[in-house]
C-alpha cells in the first residue's frame, strides 16, 4: 500500500486514504518561433513549475482501506492543510519511489457529500522549485573560498528525532527512499555509530541527496 506524505517544517502528515488515480510531471515554457515558408516550430524553454490536483477522502471512521496510523477524523487533517497553506509554507510531497517534489498547498476545497461524516477533498500543489543565487565573475572569484560552506548552510536542514522514529522513515521523509543505502549514509554524515539506534529529542542534520552522497 502506497503512503501518501506532506512534510512541512520537519511535520509529517500521510492520507488516511490513498488517492486513485493521482499523478505528477515536468514542464516547461516551449518558445514559439516562426519561419518564413515553414510555420511555427517550437523550441526548448526555461522549465515551468507543475501543478497537480490531489483528490482524496477523509473518512470519519476506520475502513479496512484506510492506511495504518490514519485518524478517523477528517479535522485532524484539514486543520494541518489549512495552517500549511494560511502559513505560506514550503514543503514536500512524498510517495515512496513515486514522487518527491518541494511543493505550496495553493488552495483545500472539501465537503461532506453523503451524510456519513466523510469529507472528500481536492488539495491543489503547485511545485516550488528551490532558487539558486546568480553571481557575477568577481563576486564569484572574491567568494570562492567561502561559498561552498555557505551553499551547504543554506542547502541543509535539521530534523528533531521523535518517538517510533528510525533512519530508514527519516530518509524515506526526506529522500523518497528508506534503503540502507540512504539510512547507512545519513548515520555516518550524523556521525551515528549504529544506525539502527536514534533516540527522541536528537537532533539530526539532513544535507541534500547530493552531499549525502547518494543516488537514487
Amino acid at each position: 500500500m502506497l503512503v501518501f506524505s506532506f512534510l512541512f517544517d520537519g511535520e509529517e502528515l500521510s492520507l488516511p486514504v490513498s488517492p486513485l488515480p493521482y499523478g505528477w510531471g515536468v514542464a516547461q515554457t516551449a518558445r514559439e518561433l516562426t519561419v518564413n515558408g515553414t510555420g511555427s516550430v517550437y523550441l526548448p524553454g526555461d522549465g515551468a513549475a507543475h501543478s497537480e490536483p490531489l483528490e482524496f477522502l477523509l473518512p470519519a471512521r476506520e475502513y479496512p482501506f484506510c492506511v495504518p496510523g490514519a485518524v478517523p477524523d477528517p479535522t485532524h487533517y484539514i486543520k494541518r492543510f489549512t495552517a500549511w497553506i494560511q502559513g505560506k509554507r514550503i514543503g514536500r510531497y512524498v510517495v515512496p519511489g513515486m514522487i518527491n517534489a518541494r511543493v505550496v498547498l495553493e488552495e483545500l476545497t472539501y465537503e461532506e457529500r453523503d451524510g456519513t461524516g466523510d469529507v472528500y477533498c481536492k488539495l491543489y500543489l503547485k511545485e516550488s522549485p528551490a532558487l539558486e543565487a546568480v553571481t557575477t565573475e568577481a563576486a564569484a572569484s572574491t567568494d570562492s573560498a567561502s561559498r561552498p560552506a555557505m551553499e551547504t548552510a543554506a542547502a541543509a536542514q535539521t530534523y528533531t528525532v521523535v518517538s517510533g522514529d528510525c533512519l530508514s522513515v527519516i530518509c524515506r521523509r526526506f529522500y523518497g527512499s528508506g534503503t540502507a543505502k540512504y539510512y547507512n549514509a545519513l548515520a555516518a554524515y550524523n556521525g551515528i555509530k549504529n544506525p539502527h539506534l536514534i533516540f527522541p529529542g536528537q537532533v539530526l542534520t539532513i544535507p541534500t541527496a547530493a552531499q549525502l552522497g547518494v543516488s537514487a
